[in-house]
């Protein structure tokens, strides 16, 4: 029987496990919740030889993952999104993203899994780290990788890789170091002076990082819980939530993303709708519920003006086959859309 709205709504509970994706710790092994101060490198060859060099359809809960490729090629799924990427480039995938990798036989590279809390430790105390990473989170993928930057990350991740596998007593903060240093090489990954960038106000620095983490804290949790929204995911509404103004917001999105925030929150709805009807067995009623929409042909409307496809035809075209247990049976090569 289907899911009435007014058997969604109450309070607030844990996130359930409705993602019909496998949770993994690293690729493969199971999830565990011990991962505060996590940090772990590898060469891309440890996990996808074995694999045949396809990593499949997955999420990471807990930490964020940098692919680095430095010989070779990928196609990767970032929440239904595909894109590619070929050497030498960055792909930077944040915590909790459902996706899988395909890369070309005998690519050579390192991956990286770090734990937000020492990404936070880093951006706190370092403002050039912070704006770094801030560009990183919102661009996703880096490249091409100018050669300069190529030859200090193939010096810098062989060390990391050391440091990881080490037992030294202060392993955790060295590596830490070194990933800030890793971020802020890739924040100048190409010619010095394309790349070159205002340093940013400190207070649009704040604004924006806490609409960041409030929109991730919100919207990534829609639908992954069995209570309905009671708060608006307007401008005027985060802002308020951020004791800020709509036109500070507005200016710090503009300075960090040459976008509005109606359009960074407008994007951050789609994506998580996409995910919903992607990886979870939600109707699309329910979505719509869970996103906030009075009637889901609001919600069909406002899905269609930015995929040019209703909801049920998307689902249908792009939602892999559930196998048993509930996980997504996802066999095929992913493609540019």
């Amino acid at each position: 029987m289907p899911t009435s709205k007014a058997q969604l709504r109450g309070s607030p509970r844990p996130l359930t496990p409705v993602l019909n994706v496998p949770a993994y710790f690293l690729y493969g092994e199971d999830w565990t919740a011990e991962s505060f101060g996590f940090v772990h490198v590898e060469p891309l060859s440890h996990r996808n030889e074995p694999n045949q060099w396809r990593i499949g359809l997955h999420m990471h809960p807990d930490f964020h993952q940098l692919s680095i490729v430095f010989e070779g090629e990928c196609s990767f799924e970032h929440d239904g999104h595909m894109r590619s990427a070929d050497a030498s480039s960055c792909v930077f995938t944040p915590a909790n993203v459902v996706h899988q990798f395909h890369y070309r036989p005998d690519s050579r590279g390192y991956v990286i899994s770090i734990s937000p809390d020492l990404v936070e430790s880093l951006v706190l105390a370092d403002a050039a780290v912070r704006a770094a990473m801030s560009r990183l989170v919102s661009a996703r993928v880096v490249a091409p990788l100018s050669a300069a930057c190529t030859d200090m990350l193939e010096q810098l991740l062989p060390l990391m890789n050391e440091c990881s596998a080490s037992q030294h007593v202060h392993r955790r903060e060295t590596l830490r170091h070194l990933f800030g240093a890793l971020v802020l090489q890739l924040d100048h990954a190409g010619d010095e002076a394309d790349t070159a960038i205002e340093a940013p106000s400190s207070t649009l620095d704040t604004i924006f990082q806490r609409f960041s983490a409030l929109m991730e804290t919100e919207i990534g949790a829609l639908g992954l819980s069995k209570f309905l929204p009671d708060k608006p995911y307007t401008t005027e509404a985060f802002a308020a939530r951020l004791s800020t103004s709509a036109y500070a917001l507005n200016q710090a999105c503009r300075h960090y993303c040459a976008r509005s925030a109606h359009e960074i929150i407008q994007a951050a709805l789609l994506g998580q709708a996409t995910r919903l009807l992607l990886y979870t067995n939600r109707s699309v009623k329910e979505i719509s519920w869970y996103l906030g929409y009075s009637h889901p042909s609001h919600f069909g409307r406002f899905f269609k003006r930015h995929r040019d496809m209703t909801p049920e035809m998307f689902r249908h075209r792009h939602g892999p086959p559930v196998g048993p247990g509930g996980q997504t049976d996802f066999q095929t090569s992913p493609t540019s859309t």
